[in-house]
């Protein structure tokens, strides 16, 4: 289907004589009121003649009233929906929409099913939907329509993406104390300029399993932190010791900058030590061996600002998804790091992600937490770091 047919409208009149002809069919109407899913039915332009009630609550909730008439990517507040001049389905970030997909499937009689991820712009703020879209079309008494139904999985699969990131980084971890064993055994290092390295990658394990309750007791998009005072030059020096002797880390320098001050940090020691771990392993899987990964913290006001510098460019293909769940440049199943980051981050830590990548400054991601958390935040021992 071309983009000149795709940017196709009903006149309102023709929307206004078809939605009330179903809105005449009045067991259609209740049962599709019924489910709890968002579903809707469109017209040949992909306009809504009817939103059960489930979705109409919740465009409401968002700022969005009145949807009939709109298409399903206006309805839900997509971005670029609402930046295209000709409307949803006509953007270039389109073709690669699940959503429109399924649509597009069901128009051409063949009914299926699409996972998709909605950046969405609303009057509270910037945030991702994940929706899995079923599409079919369906033949009732005033005519021919499309029938889609779709339901949120978005809990579902930050759950999913938490299980994976923490797997991934218990086996990470497990991988460096193989390594130190295993230089040991041969010879090549010996114990005592082994074993604080040792020892420190044998309590990150141990610190990762520990956190495994935590993760899996995430529920309700709510995970039980565990606050208490952090030594960030410890964390920092902590997390360089265990990736310095990874895989990735070979033949890379890390550095912590030598002007770094001993600040303290009100926050969660494991989770803190997961998102730095995740944001060097990033930077030095980025890196060239003879490349130099760069630590560093700062005090900025009432916050406390971790940085990690490395001298690989994003390009801005990879800087419009770098966050976004299951996208990676590294394969299929890999798009848990940059994501994960910043779920934990912000949604736990109450913290802040951003980056900047150039041919000048190359790419520097930063990690910007309060000093003293919002209230609700319990403190407990302090340096689990």
């Amino acid at each position: 289907m071309n983009s000149q047919s795709l940017a196709n409208r009903a006149t309102p009149e023709l929307i206004d004589r078809q939605r009330k002809s179903l809105k005449a069919e009045q067991h259609l109407t209740e049962l599709l009121d019924a489910m709890p899913e968002y579903v809707m039915l469109l017209n040949e332009n992909r306009q809504i003649l009817f939103a059960n009630k489930t979705l109409e609550k919740f465009c409401e909730e968002q700022g969005t009233s009145g949807v009939v008439g709109l298409r399903p990517g206006e309805a839900l507040s997509c971005e670029t929906a609402l930046t295209e001049a000709l409307g949803c389905g006509t953007g270039e970030a389109c073709n690669l929409c699940g959503a429109l997909e399924s649509v597009l499937a069901a128009m051409q009689g063949n009914p299926s099913s699409r996972d998709c991820q909605i950046h969405r712009q609303t009057t509270r703020s910037p945030t991702d939907l994940d929706l899995r879209v079923w599409g079919s079309a369906l033949s009732w008494k005033p005519g021919q329509f499309i029938l889609v139904v779709a339901a949120d999985i978005g809990q579902a699969k930050r759950r999913q993406v938490l299980e994976r990131l923490f797997f991934h980084d218990i086996l990470n971890t497990a991988g460096t104390v193989n390594q130190i064993a295993d230089l040991l055994l041969r010879g090549i290092i010996d114990f005592d300029s082994a074993k604080n390295d040792l020892w420190q990658a044998s309590q990150m394990l141990v610190r990762e399993i520990k956190g495994q309750s935590d993760l899996f007791e995430a529920e309700n998009d709510e995970l039980q932190v565990d606050f208490g005072l952090v030594l960030v030059r410890d964390l920092l020096e902590s997390v360089t010791v265990l990736y310095r002797n990874s895989e990735m880390g070979l033949g890379r320098r890390i550095v912590i900058r030598e002007q770094t001050p001993g600040l303290l940090l009100l926050s969660d020691g494991a989770l803190l030590t997961r998102v730095l771990g995740n944001l060097l392993k990033n930077a030095l899987e980025a890196s060239h061996p003879g490349e130099t990964v760069t630590l560093g913290c700062r005090r900025q006001e009432t916050d406390i600002v971790l940085w990690c510098h490395n001298e690989g460019v994003l390009t801005k293909e990879v800087q419009a998804q770098v966050f976004r769940n299951c996208f990676s440049t590294k394969g299929a199943g890999r798009g848990v790091g940059t994501y994960g980051i910043k779920l934990l981050s912000e949604k736990y830590l109450q913290g802040r992600v951003e980056f900047v990548s150039s041919l000048e400054a190359g790419t520097v991601f930063t990690l910007t937490f309060p000093i003293a958390p919002q209230s609700g935040a319990s403190l407990q021992h302090p340096a689990r770091s």
